[in-house]
């Protein structure tokens, strides 16, 4: 090979050398609760996750190039959560969608301030959240969906006006999302809807025999129990309450679908009231395009972690491209900065504490169907 041969050879190794450094793909974060409590919700965030990043990468990627998601289990544990917020600033991803749980996210708050990489997420609800987020806290957390707080103020104006019940029993798992959610029932709903407090059970989470809260629950006989518990304690709950006997409406954070789907179509959840951050059944295009999307893939309607894990990382991928860079610092002004449609069709923007879950659904079970009753405005 000549000297001008071995040169051009050189070039061309050097420039072919460098392609896959100037394509490698935009790494994202997710840390989440593939195992304990949560195991299941997770896999349905990240059904919305990964349709998200299929969709971006069909349509050209960010910035020109492919967006990856590195999925890390957080075990819905404060903890764990810990771990694995560093372990994700240790992987360098750009930002991070997670963590799920309540406490994982509260505890993750300040890896992620340090590291200067933005954090969102649709499914932690705990009030907190807003009061240490953006002005004069942690500016790189962010929440797309309402918080307990901003869910049952929509809750108590609609239990206000429609007055469907008097008493009330409250149940909820020792976590920071139970007990968070059981306060804000008691500070907002109770008073604005004039109801009273019967009972109040608080039970450690994975509780695997409910008979005792169940019969003192039947002894009391409330109009509803509002119920603030993750998915399989919820489940189990209503199945013993079912198979007891128990026919009492339900309220607060109970979820009206999904694995409960069976429970009401038996008729163990007529006329239950509850807030929920997404529906399914809101009429939008944007909506109906995503929920048929999940039932091809899945044979499912979508669920609230399903949203959340599908509209965080859109939002995520609108900031990198509207910053036109992967700088942490860069993606969460783009945040802060970004006007954003959601996948109902609402329009909105993040407050002075990085909040943009300004609407709550308000699902109700009739005939043994669930409904939509409404879509309804938080600031």
């Amino acid at each position: 090979m000549g000297i001008k041969s071995w040169m051009m050879a050189g070039v061309a190794a050097a420039v072919l050398g460098a392609v896959p450094a100037m394509a490698q793909p935009i790494v994202i974060g997710v840390s989440t609760a593939q195992t304990g409590p949560a195991a299941v919700a997770a896999e349905w965030e990240l059904w919305g996750v990964n349709l998200a990043v299929e969709e971006i990468n069909a349509n050209g990627g960010v910035l020109g190039r492919k967006l990856e998601v590195l999925v890390m289990d957080n075990k819905c544990n404060p903890s764990e959560a810990v771990n694995v917020a560093n372990k994700l600033v240790e992987a360098k991803v750009v930002a991070i969608e997670g963590a799920h749980c309540s406490s994982g996210h509260l505890a993750s708050m300040k890896i992620i301030q340090d590291a200067k990489i933005p954090m969102i997420t649709g499914i932690a609800s705990n009030p907190q959240i807003t009061t240490l987020s953006g002005k004069g806290g942690n500016e790189y957390a962010f929440r797309i969906s309402a918080s307990d707080a901003g869910m049952m103020q929509a809750l108590g104006i609609y239990l206000a006006e429609k007055k469907p019940f008097k008493t009330v029993a409250i149940l909820a798992e020792d976590s920071d999302f139970g007990r968070g959610g059981a306060d804000a029932f008691k500070s907002v709903v109770v008073p604005k809807a004039g109801l009273e407090v019967v009972s109040t059970d608080i039970h450690p989470q994975n509780t695997p025999d409910f008979t005792s809260i169940l019969t003192r629950l039947q002894q009391r006989r409330p109009d509803a129990i509002a119920t603030f518990q993750l998915g399989g304690d919820s489940l189990n709950f209503l199945r013993q309450a079912m198979q007891i006997g128990v026919r009492i409406p339900y309220t607060g954070r109970i979820e009206l679908g999904g694995r409960n789907v069976p429970i009401i179509e038996a008729g163990g959840m007529e006329k239950s009231i509850s807030a929920w951050q997404y529906s399914p059944y809101a009429d939008a295009p944007s909506n109906k395009a995503f929920a048929e999307k999940i039932r091809a893939k899945h044979n499912s309607e979508p669920y609230l972690q399903t949203w959340a894990g599908y509209d965080s990382i859109r939002v995520l991928a609108q900031a990198i491209k509207d910053a036109g860079s992967t700088d942490g610092t860069k993606i969460k002004d783009a945040i802060k900065g970004m006007t954003f449609t959601n996948v109902m069709g609402k329009t909105v923007t993040f407050d002075d504490h990085n909040q943009a879950g300004h609407w709550v659904a308000l699902h109700t079970v009739l005939n043994r169907k669930v409904t939509l009753a409404g879509l309804v405005e938080v600031k």
